[in-house]
């Protein structure tokens, strides 16, 4: 018994919680998995020097990015195998980013003495350096804690407060508290906040209303096209062949057509006669929302990533262009040192838009567009000058292929929808497209790798929730609230 309790604490064996704690994104939602491991690490961290409490997070954090980023090596075997010698390198960075998130927080609630002090400035902390992760360096936010409870919808209202980083705070709190299974009393404590938690989201669903806007019938098109062939001139003509008939089987009644990203395989400003064949695809009166790439000066050179809104005669009424762009995939940082390009078929980098913002859609409510990963970025997608009242998300996912990858996406864009009180709009490539409300609730949803279509009505936004009023503020002041709390937390537990 006391071999196995020195494994449990060891660094190997956090590490081995760590690679099964990714079980609790998504698509999987198994959350004892990763609670288990952060009880372990607060256990073990308790009494630790502050070099050895880095480490031993290190070493729990870098297993769940190998498991939980593990389709990210996906992305390298595309195409003609010219990056899959990238995989060993990417599961190591994986391991290495969130090893060191993970670590930096452990060695710096240190600082704070033994007991409850160090349990309050982790929580703290580890909010903070999840924030960081979401900005730094352009942000990668993916999986931060909070998503781990997208399947327990009641606890994810939670969002709607104090957003996805407030989320994994109390998460965090409540999975690291002191003595958890060790007592009858700090085991069932913890639990008893979990369903609290549960309890608050369950009054605010059973209040949720399902207004819609009148008169709008979304039809989003989900055409499974395979990435290998999305850029094949061979293949064009087939892909759009099957987007129109998709579009226009049993459409009566149909307002607005979503297409996802990149859907067509031309610039969609400049190449006026295959542009004109999408009438085919509408009735009279409609709307298409689409992706495709724009030109900005010259062609094949000057590119940006964009989302179209065309009437009936595909005339163009308005645009966006992606301003969150995803380094290697859409430009190269630090271009001429790392001896590597982007991984996109253009001679350029694209260019980046101006940020969030919102567009006016014909016949329907101004939106605010998200091209891709833009949704996975917390208090960044509305424009906040003139709140849209719905958000729209057009992406393609086939880079991730039948992984993880496509769910954990979809799980971040569901949550910006509970955030901001919005409902969310998503049209993916071949997977996972939705309407999603203002409470994250699916009114119709199309699963990975399936090809068809979702009809459905918009629903109505809600009033601004406190996070949309105040963002990642209430985050961060509940961050730093915990670790101004653990310096005058003299108790040991």
């Amino acid at each position: 018994m006391k071999r196995l309790k020195s494994f449990l604490c060891s660094r190997p064996a956090l590490f081995l919680l760590g690679l099964a704690g990714a079980l609790a994104f998504a698509p999987y939602f198994i959350f004892p998995v990763i609670w288990i491991g952060f009880a372990v690490l607060a256990h073990k961290n308790n009494q630790a020097t502050r070099k050895s409490c880095f480490f031993n997070a290190f070493c729990f954090g870098a297993g769940i990015g190998i498991t939980g980023m593990h389709w990210l090596a996906y992305t390298m075997t595309i195409g003609d195998g010219t990056y899959t010698w990238l995989v060993p390198l990417i599961w190591l960075g994986s391991a290495i980013v969130f090893g060191t998130y993970y670590g930096i927080p452990a060695y710096l609630s240190a600082f704070s003495k033994p007991g409850y002090a160090r349990w309050f400035a982790f929580a703290g902390w580890f909010g903070i350096f999840e924030w960081i992760r979401g900005i730094a360096l352009s942000g990668f936010p993916w999986n931060v804690i909070g998503n781990i409870w997208n399947a327990y919808l009641p606890i994810l209202q939670t969002v709607s407060i104090v957003g996805i980083y407030g989320l994994g705070i109390i998460t965090v709190f409540i999975f690291t508290w002191p003595k958890f299974g060790q007592t009858v009393k700090n085991t069932i404590i913890p639990i008893v906040l979990l369903c609290l938690l549960y309890g608050f989201g369950a009054w605010r669903l059973y209040d949720a209303p399902r207004d819609t806007v009148w008169g709008i019938k979304l039809r989003l098109v989900q055409p499974n096209v395979p990435c290998s062939l999305k850029w094949d001139p061979r293949a064009a003509r087939q892909n759009i062949a099957k987007t129109i008939h998709l579009s226009r089987e049993n459409s009566e009644g149909i307002t607005h057509l979503i297409w996802p990203e990149t859907a067509m395989p031309f610039l969609m400003n400049t190449e006026h006669d295959e542009r004109a064949n999408l009438m085919a695809a509408m009735q009279q009166g409609s709307i298409l929302i689409t992706g495709a790439m724009r030109s900005l000066k010259n062609p094949q050179k000057d590119l940006a990533n964009s989302l179209f809104v065309l009437d009936d005669l595909t005339n163009i009424l308005t645009y966006y262009d992606k301003a969150h762009l995803v380094p290697f995939g859409e430009y190269t940082p630090l271009r001429g040192i790392i001896p590597w390009d982007k991984y996109v078929p253009f001679e350029s980098d694209i260019m980046a838009g101006p940020g969030p913002q919102t567009i006016p859609i014909a016949k329907a409510l101004p939106a605010g567009p998200m091209i891709c990963y833009e949704a996975i970025f917390s208090g960044q997608v509305v424009d906040k000058k003139q709140r849209p009242k719905w958000l729209i998300n057009i992406t393609n996912d086939g880079w991730y292929g039948m992984s993880a990858g496509p769910h954990q996406h979809f799980a971040m864009a569901q949550t910006r929808a509970v955030e901001e009180g919005l409902p969310l709009v998503r049209a993916a490539n071949d997977g996972i497209s939705a309407v999603v409300d203002a409470y994250g609730q699916i009114w119709g949803m199309l699963g990975l790798g399936e090809e068809g279509v979702v009809d459905a009505p918009l629903p109505r936004a809600i009033a601004p929730t406190p996070f949309a009023q105040f963002g990642n503020t209430l985050p961060l002041i509940l961050a730093f609230g915990l670790i101004l709390i653990s310096f005058f937390t003299k108790k040991n537990s």
